[in-house]
């Protein structure tokens, strides 16, 4: 690609390694041009050591479109982009001695040549846990639905966020974004990698879980090029919406979606001292938080809400209300009467959404999940990207598996008892998606015979798809929280939460929480967006943000005491603040 401040070189290969071993370029044609009614395409044909493969690019006047299709077979694990190994003169190394004592891997960039690096920067939109979204051309960077630790401190606050990154030479003038343009239900893949280093490529995990056979597609890559890097990310998803391969809505709002939200997860992390900021450092880790979502305990935060003169028009009971996280069967014991409290709320002019982790596999049988087998893995998993499972020991499970027709009645009957508004019923008003980085993906992954084999942001969409359609069926104006700022989400969430403000600053999260909201409006212009507000890392950061949450969406308070992070205690001068800024919203 050339432009007026970059002049790029891309390799033209679309590398799809598979359980077989690594794609290795044998052959290619000519290119050969063709005109069309509004753009040019070039293509031609080439063969690697797996695959017989038609390329085309097609030169749009505000974009370009690389693509691949390929016959072959095989159980994709890696596609890379830009990127090829030359099967001319290829030796694999010897794993044998060189893997002997880390029981590691050589992966396809040890023998591949990527493109040549023209650019200086690189921008993730992707928010991540040490708000690192600039790197420079030759360090690495991750779009995920799954939350990967050994990356930034963990990138599960947005799962997943814009599957592009941009590049620029020239920061004040010019900038090319490089994204996935993939057709609706193939999703199959988790991570969406630009791998850099002396060159680059960009590459999508598929873990040997996708079957491939006849002619495989693999997504494309569309680049667009504008002045700015929120420019250059809002063409593209422009190509997309355009090009039908995200959804265009149309959500019928309520008014009462618009109303400041009050979360009690903050207030229940402060009681159980999450961050040991009371507490011996020796105190070791527990689910302390969880057993703190009580009836008794959402009582005294309402009293301390009405006490403090807020406002607010949704509150969130969070985890966890339930015994078995796969099951959603109220836990009496500590709630013996939410349809009863749900309704004092509904009295008051107050709506009240429940906290629902989509792949909790608690209580469920085995058959009805997808299985983690050792024997199964192509590749050991890295720990930062296992974290989120546990240390799965063979045949755990992963999380509920959406594609069978069980688990999906299930949902159903578990949405309708819990928004339902009929006799017994709970009658709550909406759900708070969370925990959709523990969508299944990782290496070792084991699906039922009768399983449609979904797995990473595929399956979070398909999953958070359903149960939006399920809540509405029940409720037509139910609320349903995402944490998904992408626009193939678009028809499964009416609004998407910020995400969790792990920061790396003390004093101010608000340049932090700005990016995030810029980038979920470039995803999807008409979604609302909840502000979010836990953790915060100090009254200081909490005051300033308050304040600021109106001009990026729905304000958003998980605080009703002290905070959680720090231990001070808020006063009437801080519920001022809040009152002041939700008089604006």
């Amino acid at each position: 690609m050339q432009s007026a401040s970059l002049r790029q070189e891309l390799i033209p290969e679309i590398s799809i390694d598979t359980a077989a071993g690594f794609d290795r370029t044998v052959s290619a044609t000519t290119a050969v041009r063709e005109e069309h009614r509004g753009f040019d395409r070039i293509t031609w044909t080439a063969r690697s050591t797996g695959w017989t493969k038609r390329y085309r690019v097609d030169v749009h006047e505000r974009h370009v479109t690389f693509a691949v299709e390929a016959e072959g077979s095989g159980r994709v694990d890696t596609v890379r982009y830009f990127d090829a190994i030359a099967d001319n003169g290829f030796r694999e190394h010897f794993a044998l001695t060189k893997h002997f004592n880390d029981r590691g891997r050589t992966g396809p960039r040890a023998y591949s040549t990527g493109s040549p690096i023209s650019f200086s920067q690189v921008l993730c939109p992707e928010p991540n846990s040490h708000a690192q979204q600039l790197i420079r051309p030759h360090e690495y960077a991750q779009v995920s639905v799954n939350a990967d630790l050994d990356y930034n401190g963990g990138n599960f606050v947005a799962d997943p966020g814009l599957l592009a990154f941009a590049v620029t030479t020239d920061p004040e003038n010019e900038w090319w974004a490089l994204g996935l343009a993939t057709t609706p239900g193939n999703h199959a893949f988790s991570e969406f990698e630009y791998l850099g280093g002396e060159d680059f490529a960009l590459s999508l995990n598929c873990w040997g879980a996708l079957e491939a056979g006849g002619t495989f597609a693999p997504p494309a890559i569309v680049l667009t090029p504008a002045p700015t890097a929120a420019q250059a990310l809002t063409g593209y998803v422009d190509v997309l919406r355009d090009d039908g391969l995200v959804p265009r809505v149309r959500r019928d709002e309520a008014p009462w979606w618009h109303r400041p939200i009050v979360c009690g997860w903050g207030h229940q992390c402060y009681q159980a001292d999450l961050f040991r900021i009371r507490s011996s450092p020796e105190r070791p880790r527990d689910n302390a938080a969880y057993t703190l979502c009580t009836q008794v305990n959402y009582q005294d935060i309402v009293a301390r809400l009405d006490d403090a003169k807020l406002q607010y028009g949704t509150l969130v009971i969070d985890a966890r209300w339930f015994l078995a996280g796969g099951l959603k069967n109220i836990d009496t014991g500590r709630w013996p009467d939410m349809a009863g409290f749900v309704d004092r709320l509904h009295r008051q002019g107050r709506r009240v959404l429940l906290w629902w982790g989509p792949w909790d596999a608690e209580g469920l049988p085995a058959g009805e999940c997808v299985r983690w087998s050792p024997d199964e893995a192509l590749h050991p998993n890295r720990a930062g990207r296992q974290a989120k499972f546990g240390t799965p020991t063979p045949g755990a499970k992963l999380g509920i598996d959406i594609t069978l027709p069980q688990v999906r009645a299930r949902i159903r009957e578990q949405i309708q008892y819990l928004l339902g508004s009929g006799p017994g019923c709970v009658n709550a008003d909406g759900l708070k998606i969370d925990h959709q980085s523990a969508s299944p993906g990782l290496y070792g992954m084991v699906f039922g015979t009768a399983s449609g084999k979904l797995f990473g942001i595929e399956a979070a969409h398909e999953i958070q798809r359903f149960i939006y359609m399920a809540a509405k069926e029940t409720k037509p104006d139910a609320l349903i929280i995402g944490q998904s700022p992408n626009p193939y989400f678009a028809d499964a969430q009416d609004m998407v939460r910020l995400g969790d403000i792990y920061a790396h600053r003390q004093d101010s999260v608000l340049a932090e929480m700005t990016f995030r909201a810029d980038m979920a409006r470039i995803a999807d212009p008409t979604v609302l967006i909840d502000t979010d507000g836990w953790p915060l890392p100090s009254l200081a950061a909490w005051r300033e943000y308050t304040a600021a949450q109106p001009a990026l969406g729905v304000p958003s308070l998980y605080y009703v005491s002290h905070l959680d992070t720090t231990g001070e205690s808020l006063t009437e001068r801080d519920f001022a603040i809040a009152r002041k800024a939700w008089r604006s919203a």
